[in-house]
């Protein structure tokens, strides 16, 4: 990851406005103890009643005209006192269903569901973009939409909030999701694809089981899933191009339940990322048809079921620049980065570039946990940065 080249229209020194300085700084406390109210109560895809509703009456308050979605989304439309563009900003709620193993004094009280991917720190992060810029109302040209959509880990709140207008009438649209590899006061960013697509499937073996120990009397589904499994890395190794990245996982394989029965049926679950939209269409052809060879070799039947989740995210270029040159205006271009290697991790905002330029960024906030881990917290240091 590299700084981008020096922007001569820019200065050297940050220079944050004095009045937005004020409001963020005025708006910590609420912003923080928003944030850690909800990695205490997080709630999974399409069940963000308590998140929903706090989020739409704190948008109320601020005066901005507030709409529900997708059954717990929230938009909230803040109109400028000119003419102009209307840009949308996006946020995700639900959280993951992981035990959390912190010792925080706001951790998770829901049992078996944390925020453990940083979505209390997006959702925060936004409603305090909606506090500030409501108090800069007369500022602003145009309109702001805030868009919380909710699931976003199963990859499906994005489709239901555009099919309920949440897309209408927008420009342009941005997103930031925090990551670990920069500190709080940091941003990067990079155009083109930036995630994968973030495709899944169910592999059902039927067989013939029996006892274990007579094998030669069976067809062994658990021994078809093996070569299955080794199987599929051929897909990547042997069939994709070198510099094209893919993935191909199970991760998950259930068949039987004892020691001494050889069974009927074998369950495989695993995910599919692409950058290319070529590769993601090639990808479940292969996948058959070394299905198909193997079941064939050792009679057996299968079902395949596969699901097309989101498409790559990537980058429009114009909007990409437009937050970097903001960022260095804002922060400093030492503190703006370009990486150039995109995550194979998936996100839906992709769904939401297929009606309007727009861009996400990296929010750092350094920390030595990763998403997805059961101590992952987001480190409320890069909330004034974010918004």
């Amino acid at each position: 990851m590299e700084a981008p080249p020096a922007n001569p229209s820019l200065t050297t020194e940050a220079h944050v406005d004095p009045k937005l300085d004020a409001l963020i700084t005025l708006a910590m406390p609420a912003i923080v103890e928003l944030r850690q109210d909800l990695h205490a109560h997080p709630e999974p895809g399409f069940q963000e009643y308590r998140t929903g509703e706090r989020v739409a009456e704190l948008l109320e308050s601020y005066g901005l005209t507030v709409r529900r979605m997708a059954d717990t989304g929230v938009v909230g439309d803040l109109t400028g006192s000119a003419d102009g563009a209307t840009i949308a900003l996006r946020a995700d709620m639900d959280c993951l269903p992981i035990h959390e193993m912190s010792v925080l004094p706001y951790k998770s009280t829901q049992p078996g569901l944390m925020h453990a991917c940083g979505h209390d720190g997006h959702t925060a992060n936004l409603v305090g973009t909606a506090r500030v810029l409501s108090r800069m109302r007369d500022q602003l040209p145009g309109r702001v939409r805030f868009i919380f959509q909710p699931s976003e880990e199963n990859v499906q709140g994005a489709r239901r909030m555009i099919a309920d207008g949440a897309m209408d009438g927008v420009d342009a649209i941005l997103a930031l999701h925090d990551w670990n590899d920069t500190e709080p006061g940091q941003i990067s960013i990079k155009s083109g694809p930036i995630m994968a697509s973030a495709d899944t499937f169910r592999l059902t073996l039927s067989a013939k089981g029996g006892h274990a120990s007579a094998p030669h009397l069976t067809v062994d589904p658990v021994l078809v899933g093996a070569h299955i499994v080794t199987g599929i890395q051929t897909i990547v190794s042997r069939e994709t191009p070198p510099c094209d990245a893919v993935v191909v996982t199970i991760g998950s394989f259930q068949a039987g339940a004892t020691d001494n029965v050889i069974p009927h049926i074998a369950t495989l679950l695993g995910t599919v990322r692409t950058l290319s939209p070529t590769m993601r269409e090639e990808v479940p052809i292969r996948l058959k048809r070394l299905i198909e060879g193997i079941c064939a070799a050792f009679r057996a039947d299968f079902t395949l079921d596969y699901t097309m989740g989101c498409s790559p995210t990537v980058n429009e270029r114009t909007m990409t620049d437009l937050v970097a040159r903001v960022g260095q205006d804002l922060l400093g271009p030492e503190n703006v980065f370009r990486y150039t290697e995109p995550s194979m991790g998936g996100e839906d905002f992709s769904e939401y570039l297929k009606f309007a330029p727009g861009a996400m960024f990296r929010l750092g906030i350094g920390g030595t946990e990763p998403i997805h881990s059961p101590r992952f917290n987001f480190n409320d240091a890069a909330l004034p940065t974010g918004i």
